[in-house]
């Protein structure tokens, strides 16, 4: 009994790839073709079929057609796929940080503009520019005393709460930085308007927990063991953020 062999156009239909993308992965020898005697028709195995299959799968999570066609034999042991998919996910985290930090740039920057239209950005864009990327991701090498340490884990189960509360927060300071930039301690109206927004991210972080506040309270204490921008960016516009936490708690919501 014969194998059953596809042509390229089942293949296509079967696997949902186009033929002109089959097509290239045998031009790049990464899913070779069988051919007839001729060489002028493609045919394809069951085993191409599932070969196929897992390029576009390792496709669709983004890695490159060189490191498919590289790790293409090992994707076939338990172990190797482990920790290829495991070196990929680093991979996309990273790009995912990258992501966040652009977009928490673009929303501090639409917050002060909202703010105060007139807010000078030259300077607070000659800041932005020294900004690291990859800052978050230092935090992995910190070591934080034992009783951070388990605060911190008894109260968070899921990293990626961290992980947002800690871009709320970058956004905040980035903004509060563009106003320390411009002299705008003594406008009344923007310090108002900040320490709301600051008072409010407390309350999202806290809910009056005083688990959750002991947390809050231990990350500022260990500030010094910070990455170095985050600990910079923090001591440069906190002496605004006080003042302006403190000008709302004084006129509270009744402030016009």
């Amino acid at each position: 009994m014969h194998e059953k062999m596809y042509t390229v156009g089942e293949l296509s239909r079967l696997s949902g790839a186009t033929i002109r993308t089959i097509q290239y992965y045998d031009k790049i020898d990464l899913l070779k073709a069988n051919r007839d005697v001729k060489g002028n028709i493609r045919y394809y195995s069951k085993k191409d079929l599932m070969t196929l299959q897992q390029i576009l799968f390792y496709k669709r999570l983004g890695f490159s057609l060189k490191e498919i066609k590289t790790n293409l034999i090992n994707f076939n042991d338990v172990s190797d796929i482990k920790n290829i998919l495991k070196n990929q996910e680093d991979i996309l985290f990273q790009q995912e940080m990258d992501i966040k930090l652009r977009m928490t740039i673009i929303q501090s920057v639409n917050s002060v503009l909202e703010t105060d239209p007139n807010q000078d950005l030259e300077p607070f864009m000659e800041l932005v520019l020294g900004l690291n990327k990859q800052t978050i991701l230092d935090y992995a090498n910190v070591e934080f005393n034992q009783d951070t340490e388990e605060l911190f884990n008894d109260k968070y189960d899921d990293y990626s709460e961290i992980i947002e509360i800690y871009w709320q927060w970058k956004q905040l300071i980035l903004e509060a930085a563009s106003y320390k930039l411009n002299n705008t301690d003594d406008n009344n109206q923007i310090k108002f308007q900040f320490g709301k927004k600051w008072n409010d991210f407390i309350n999202s972080v806290t809910a009056e927990d005083p688990d959750a506040v002991a947390v809050f309270e231990k990350g500022l204490e260990d500030s010094d063991k910070w990455p170095k921008e985050d600990l910079f960016l923090y001591n440069f516009a906190n002496d605004f953020i006080e003042n302006a936490h403190n000008y709302y708690l004084t006129k509270g919501d009744g402030h016009d």
